[in-house]
């Protein structure tokens, strides 16, 4: 009993202010959210979420006719007056047309108003979001209150005119009080998820740079992990083989539990971005499903990179961190830690030797591209088909691989036993790994080797030979593993 009459003192107690501890200045009165709804989109109805249109990548413009309507705290209508913000999310606003357009801003009169929006980049459950900017354009601009010199506001603030007060958006705005802060959100206008290919941009830059997204993966989109790394994963929408452009790397930090080489990504969101010219989609969060038992691993047989294509910007893009390999390339002829030295007979020109390709000539560590020593030095060995600059290997383990006219850049760090440096001006008969792009100087991509299976040559730490894509690099999981979500 004690404590049923506790709780009934607290209720009795609190019943006078159901009429009297109304917040001063509250009232339902006045715009308190907009209704937005969506009604034609590029001339037609709204998609239905079973027939959604492809999601837009950024170069094109999508029309969607929007009606605005201002609601007060009772969800009635109300005769709101002034210029609310439209951005689309997830998207952009390219510009509002029609009678009370203003580039992404919209004029609203006695509570209602209509448009067509522009917008780009639009994908999955995409929505028109509208917000009180608190601005009324003055009919007549010079005699706006936020520019006549007065304190126009009611609460008297001691702030004049824009842009000192707060409430002014703008020189002509006829008010200096903040707005409503009302806001209002459309249905979604059903989009599909962007595919891998979408992702990439088909280009040499992603459409979504920063964007958080979920990854397409629903049938007839099947993603096959083809390498797991040591900061993330590589993956490879087999459904899009023909078109290209159809692998991506994950950045995840470090190594993802429980994944292996071959199996199938389910689900896949992040943050997508360019890392110095190489499209990721990072902070992952995923869902993997093993081979079942008796199903063939589906990791492709690697592209074959043919010399002619490794100067093709556009045939390199399209192979962006799938798994890739060149055949007859040899380990460049100078190639070592001792520093280059000046020609004695013409300089200005750098020898570069067997044990000599370090353009570290002051010793701190690293380049210094800008400098017109150890820049030229750089220079010169990356034009030649026979140098590999030697802080590239020493910093990253990249180093240089020719076919007599033809140079790019190989990393087999994850082979254990070889040491390129033993083996300069060796042909290397095979190198199978996932090609990496980053910007900066004239050799941009990178065949990584995932494992040993994936280099093939005489040499100690090779293998004999190059082994199908359902063998290579592909590893047993044990009963203890963590499982495969994050």
């Amino acid at each position: 009993m004690r404590t049923m009459f506790t709780r009934s003192a607290l209720l009795l107690s609190a019943l006078p202010c159901l009429s009297s501890c109304v917040t001063e200045g509250f009232s339902l009165d006045g715009a308190s959210t907009f209704r937005v709804e969506v009604v034609r989109v590029n001339g037609e109805d709204p998609p239905s979420p079973d027939a959604r249109l492809p999601a837009n990548l950024g170069n094109v413009d999508e029309t969607w006719e929007i009606v605005i309507e201002a609601r007060d705290g009772r969800g009635q209508p109300t005769a709101f007056e002034g210029v609310v913000r439209l951005r689309a999310e997830p998207g952009a606003v390219q510009a509002v047309e029609g009678e009370g357009g203003m580039g992404r801003n919209l004029r609203v009169r006695g509570g209602r108003a209509t448009a067509t929006v522009r917008v780009t980049g639009v994908f999955g459950d995409s929505r028109i979001w509208a917000e009180d900017l608190g601005y009324l354009p003055a009919e007549d601009p010079t005699k706006a209150a936020c520019s006549n010199g007065i304190n126009d506001d009611p609460h008297e603030d001691m702030l004049i005119d824009f842009p000192a007060d707060p409430g002014c958006a703008y020189a002509d705005d006829d008010t200096e009080e903040g707005g409503t802060f009302a806001a209002g959100v459309s249905p979604p206008v059903a989009y599909a998820l962007p595919r891998i290919s979408d992702i990439q941009g088909r280009g040499s830059e992603t459409p979504y740079k920063f964007e958080s997204m979920e990854v397409n993966s629903a049938p007839p989109q099947r993603i096959v992990v083809t390498r797991i790394s040591s900061d993330g994963f590589y993956v490879t929408d087999l459904a899009e083989q023909d078109l290209g452009y159809n692998h991506l790397y994950a950045f995840n930090f470090s190594t993802p539990p429980g994944m292996r080489v071959c199996d199938r990504i389910e689900y896949l969101a992040g943050t997508v971005n360019e890392f110095f010219g190489g499209t990721q989609i990072a902070f992952p969060s995923y869902r993997v499903r093993p081979p079942a038992r008796g199903e063939d691993c589906e990791v492709p047989e690697p592209a074959i990179i043919e010399p002619f294509m490794v100067g093709n910007p556009v045939a390199m893009e399209k192979l962006e961190s799938g798994l890739v390999r060149i055949e007859g390339f040899h380990i460049t002829a100078n190639f070592g830690k001792n520093r280059a030295t000046v020609s004695k007979q013409f300089p200005g020109i750098y020898e570069f030797k067997a044990d000599q390709s370090n353009c570290d000539l002051n010793e701190d560590g690293q380049v210094d591209f800008t400098s017109p020593t150890e820049g030229r030095c750089s220079e010169q060995c990356t034009s030649s088909t026979e140098c590999s600059e030697w802080t590239s290997y020493s910093a990253r383990g990249n180093y240089k691989v020719s076919n007599g006219a033809v140079m790019i850049q190989v990393n087999t760090s994850t082979v254990g036993g070889f040491d390129p440096t033993s083996h300069r001006g060796e042909v290397l008969d095979v190198v199978t790994g996932t090609l990496r792009n980053f910007s900066g100087g004239s050799l941009n991509w990178t065949v990584e080797t995932r494992c040993s299976d994936d280099l093939a040559c005489q040499a100690t730490g090779c293998v004999p030979a190059p082994k199908s894509s359902k063998e290579a690099c592909v590893r047993l999981r044990t009963e203890t593993e963590n499982e495969a979500t994050n």
